[in-house]
C-alpha cells in the first residue's frame, strides 16, 4: 500500500468509492476535482497497486489552527486492512506540515467502527450536532491536539 497526493487522473476512482461508502452527503465529481485543485485541501489517497483504495480529505482555513478533517473513505472491499488508520495519520502529518496545531471532523452518530478508529487515534469527542447530515442524521463532533508532546 502507499499513499500519496489525489490527482486528476484519480477522479473515476475517486467517484466510484465516494458512491460506494456513502449514500448521504456524497461529493459530487465536480467537487472532488474542485478539491484536487484547492490549495486550501490536502486529499490523499491509499494505492494498491493501480487501484485507488481510499483517500481522506483534509481542508484548511487562512489564519485558523484548525486543520478538518472532511471526508475520510476506504472502499468496502478494503475495509479491516489499517488503510483508514495509515490515511488518518498522513493526513495528521500534512496537517502539522502546515501548521495546524488540532485537528477536528464530523462523524455520524450511529458509524461505529469510524468513532472506534477516532478515538483509538486520540480524538476526544467535543459536541453533538442533532440534524447535520442531509438524511436528518446527527453527528458527534471531535478534536485531536496536533503538537508533538516530549
Amino acid at each position: 500500500m502507499g499513499i500519496r497526493k489525489a490527482k486528476r487522473a484519480d477522479i473515476d476512482q475517486l467517484e466510484a468509492i465516494e458512491n460506494k461508502v456513502f449514500v448521504y452527503d456524497r461529493l459530487s465529481r465536480r467537487s472532488l476535482r474542485d478539491y484536487i485543485a484547492s490549495p486550501r485541501v490536502e486529499m490523499l489517497v491509499a494505492t494498491q497497486g493501480r487501484e485507488l483504495a481510499g483517500y481522506s480529505l483534509v481542508a484548511f482555513r487562512k489564519d485558523s489552527v484548525f486543520a478538518r478533517l472532511y471526508s475520510l473513505a476506504i472502499a468496502p472491499e478494503w475495509n479491516g486492512k489499517g488503510l483508514g488508520r495509515a490515511l488518518l495519520e498522513a493526513s495528521e502529518k500534512a496537517a502539522r506540515r502546515r501548521g495546524a496545531t488540532a485537528m477536528r471532523l464530523e462523524v455520524r452518530a450511529e458509524n461505529q467502527p469510524a468513532i472506534a478508529l477516532y478515538i483509538k487515534a486520540g480524538f476526544e469527542c467535543f459536541d453533538r450536532i442533532d440534524d447535520y447530515y442531509e438524511d436528518g442524521a446527527t453527528a458527534l463532533r471531535f478534536e485531536k491536539s496536533l503538537r508533538i508532546r516530549r
